[in-house]
């Protein structure tokens, strides 16, 4: 039979366990509930996957070899703007939008559109570009492509996940899958593929920058937006700020300079 101070000893003991196991969870459910501006603003940084292989958006500079493009600089404006610095992580584009999932990164600056699917996933913010769809061929187009409905029966080389694979596919087209812009021209150039759908800026920048490439734009469609930022669910005070930014920055000319110097021409707003 325990005596009193045995179970005074014992009633002390389960008391500051209670007492340390409450303390924990509050702490925990504090942390948990921080919201994601909070999260970011504590941070001091927004982390933004990016490619850095797709030129003009995200690249390496050749003389160097730092990180720019137009995505690049617009992410750089958008943290200065909400009092943060951005910070970048590397990556093929299918690995973007999952290490935003796996909460490696804050979001993605990588020309992501926003389609009916991943809306149902991510909260986007507002468009940050606004350009047009193209179907790239060989010079000599064999197949005859001069518009989007072409492609059927064609084989699009595209990457996996990416909006313009789901708009080839859509229209009849058998995928062969790719990792990045330069991968799409040579598997046009060597004949592994008849054509690739991308984005016209992506493709224009591309000629410009290798002129006598065998490659060439047979078909574009209308203007739209076409970039946005994707943030996981429940982020909506961090977008709303980031929607914020992006306002402004259209106002005062900032991203209307970003696009010139990348594309000649504004194509970060309607």
């Amino acid at each position: 039979m325990f005596n009193n101070q045995v179970i005074r000893k014992a009633a002390a003991l389960l008391s500051g366990v209670a007492v340390l196991v409450s303390v924990a969870a509050c702490g925990s459910a504090s942390a948990s509930s921080s919201s994601a501006l909070e999260q970011v603003k504590q941070s001091g940084k927004i982390v933004f996957a990016t490619e850095g292989t797709y030129a003009p958006f995200s690249y390496h500079d050749s003389k160097t070899n730092e990180l720019t493009g137009y995505d690049v600089e617009v992410a750089k404006a958008i943290a200065k703007e909400v009092g943060i610095k951005a910070e970048f992580a590397e990556g093929s584009f299918d690995s973007l939008l999952a290490g935003v999932d796996a909460k490696k990164y804050d979001t993605v600056a990588d020309q992501i559109s926003a389609t009916d699917e991943r809306k149902a996933k991510y909260d986007f913010s507002e468009p940050y570009t606004y350009s047009y769809g193209v179907v790239i061929t060989s010079k000599e187009n064999p197949k005859n492509v001069t518009s989007f409905d072409d492609v059927k029966g064609l084989r699009a080389a595209e990457t996996g996940t990416s909006n313009w694979n789901k708009t080839a596919q859509e229209k009849g087209a058998t995928i062969v899958q790719v990792n990045d812009f330069g991968q799409q021209v040579d598997a046009i150039t060597s004949g592994r593929a008849d054509v690739s759908l991308n984005d016209g800026l992506a493709a224009l920048d591309y000629l410009k920058q290798k002129p006598d490439a065998d490659i060439k734009i047979a078909a574009k469609s209308e203007k739209t937006p076409a970039a946005y930022l994707p943030f996981r669910k429940g982020s909506d005070d961090l977008v709303k700020e980031v929607n914020k930014a992006i306002v402004k920055l259209q106002k005062d000319g900032t991203l209307t300079k970003i696009s010139e110097k990348y594309f000649g021409e504004d194509f970060s707003q309607e």
